[in-house]
């Protein structure tokens, strides 16, 4: 696994070098406008190098035989279906809002229907089987975590930190508290970000663009699913640790539904982008997440795995400061 991590990870980072030097090449560049949290003309589109590094890692694990087939196709087919209209998208090819939801609807049943559905889950003490319902929510659960990576992935390091602060929190969880070889797919993916991670560092000299960003959602939200039937807490372990993420997005898109803006256009009114209103506070503001997952998240997912805590009120009490800072950083509102 050694091998195959280091390999990972250095298959991201040439690729991601490759694809700077040829973005650059090519004059393709994120400009920034009102909109921007960065200030200067950079490359973007490096989120190829996470999406070939990780399927690759996806199939030496396939043929090693530590990934069943059901979930290696569950993750690897709908998630390129993703890639695919994001690196569109990034190409100017698509920009129509239907047409994008339309794709990821796609690949969020796809996903799911791969998976068998949504296992029964552990609510209340309770196993909870929503049957069809279940299902329908597993899809919106994938496509709003893929859009929601979309929305997040607006300043430096900011996706990478929490994408890789995460997947080694579920890995050390697993590792400790389960026999499955299940840890072996965050551990991956948090490989493959970790290669593209150098380049993002602040100031960043590439961007993922919506090819990698919406790919790391969707691709995070379909492993949580795979691992809901064998160990279900972790799947509440991981909407506990993608709080941060999950709360921003969420608390922005209520207000601004409620204050009647147009949610589809762009914007710069989350509460991250509140905080990061200069270049110089990337970094800060990205560790903070970092932070926030290590010190506050991750020790209230351990607790629900180790089952001192149900599921519910562990998400409850880890979600509650967040939405209200979320809501006293002004989440929603646009900056005057």
């Amino acid at each position: 696994m050694l091998f195959i991590f280091l390999a990972t990870l250095v298959l991201s980072f040439i690729i991601t070098s490759v694809v700077r030097r040829t973005a650059i090449k090519r004059n393709q560049f994120d400009i920034p406008n009102e909109r921007s949290s960065h200030n200067q003309p950079t490359p973007r589109g490096a989120g190829l190098a996470v999406v070939i590094a990780f399927s690759f890692s996806l199939i030496v694990l396939l043929i090693r035989g530590d990934l069943e087939q059901k979930t290696f196709t569950a993750i690897f087919l709908p998630s390129l279906i993703v890639a695919t209209i994001g690196y569109l998208d990034d190409r100017g090819k698509v920009t129509a809002t239907r047409v994008r939801l339309l794709a990821h609807i796609v690949a969020g049943l796809v996903a799911v229907y791969i998976l068998g559905g949504l296992p029964p889950m552990p609510v209340f003490g309770e196993t909870l089987n929503l049957g069809l319902l279940g299902d329908l929510i597993a899809v919106v659960y994938l496509v709003w975590l893929l859009n929601l990576f979309n929305f997040m992935d607006g300043i430096d390091s900011i996706t990478g930190i929490e994408t890789l602060s995460s997947c080694l929190i579920i890995t050390i969880l697993m590792i400790n508290k389960t026999s499955s070889d299940h840890w072996q797919m965050p551990m991956l993916l948090a490989s493959a970000v970790l290669g593209f991670l150098y380049f993002n560092w602040p100031p960043a000299k590439i961007f993922l663009g919506d090819i990698g960003s919406g790919y790391i959602g969707f691709t995070v939200g379909t492993i949580s699913l795979a691992m809901a039937k064998t160990e279900p807490l972790f799947t509440w372990a991981w909407i506990i640790l993608l709080g941060v993420f999950i709360v921003d997005a969420t608390v922005t898109l209520i207000r601004r539904l409620v204050t009647k803006q147009r949610v589809y256009l762009a914007h710069r009114s989350h509460a991250y982008q509140h905080l990061a209103t200069h270049s110089s506070q990337h970094l800060k503001v990205s560790l903070s997440i970092a932070a926030i997952n290590i010190f506050w998240l991750a020790p209230i997912a351990w607790l629900v795995v180790d089952q001192q805590v149900q599921p519910i009120i562990g998400m409850a009490v880890a979600y509650a400061p967040l939405v209200g800072i979320a809501i006293y950083l002004k989440a929603g509102k646009s900056a005057s």
